[in-house]
């Protein structure tokens, strides 16, 4: 469970940030110049690299007072990637393993699903965007369902064969991951052009796996 599931770093302030998924994977070259790659845990782990040359001092101390807040990396908080933030005609897991339902569940888990080239990647999505969840069951929008850590309860037991669905391309579902500061230290410099502008180096962040 995420330490301050109320901090959310503001939109003006999650810009500049390399995103993107790392895997830890134990790679032997043996002989004949082939390899054996074996994974060395079963999730990636998001990771933000931040680095962006200008901010104002206002933008500069908001940065700082987030910082402080979470005392470093000793909290957790909630960052929306980017590139990675909206769940649109998503299948949610009906008893937490099957994509269909077989008559008379009434929750269903959201998840985000890779799969472009075969072997699906399946994640677990708690922390949704207040006020963007849509739940639709069969393409019909279940306007009195409710969530917990992403486990919808719908408002209706499903039959046999329905499908539930999250997010729209006109209206998706959005939803942060949960992360900490990576680094102890937070690099802030001022501009040698301006003192009302600086730039922030050391604010990187990674998932926090749950």
């Amino acid at each position: 469970m995420v330490d301050h599931s109320t901090a959310i770093l503001s939109d003006n302030l999650a810009v500049g940030y390399t995103s993107g998924p790392e895997f830890l994977t134990a790679i032997t070259s043996v002989s004949g110049g082939y390899e054996r790659r074996n994974a060395r845990r079963a999730n990636p782990r998001w990771r933000f690299d931040f680095s962006i040359a200008e901010l104002n001092d206002d933008e500069i101390r908001d940065m700082l007072d987030f910082y402080m807040g979470r005392r470093g990396p000793l909290y957790s908080w909630l960052l929306k990637d980017p590139w990675n933030f909206e769940l649109v005609d998503e299948t949610a897991l009906i008893g937490g393993t099957v994509l269909v339902a077989a008559g008379g569940e009434t929750t269903a888990q959201v998840i985000k699903r890779y799969d472009i080239g075969g072997n699906p990647f399946t994640r677990t999505i708690k922390y949704i965007a207040s006020g963007t969840l849509k739940v639709y069951v069969d393409g019909v929008l279940d306007g009195s369902a409710t969530h917990t850590d992403g486990l919808v309860t719908l408002s209706a037991p499903l039959t046999a064969g329905q499908v539930v669905t999250i997010g729209t391309a006109a209206s998706p579902t959005e939803y942060y991951f949960p992360v900490r500061f990576r680094n102890d230290f937070a690099g802030l410099q001022m501009s040698s052009q301006s003192a009302n502008y600086g730039s922030i180096q050391s604010f990187d962040a990674q998932e926090v796996l749950e």
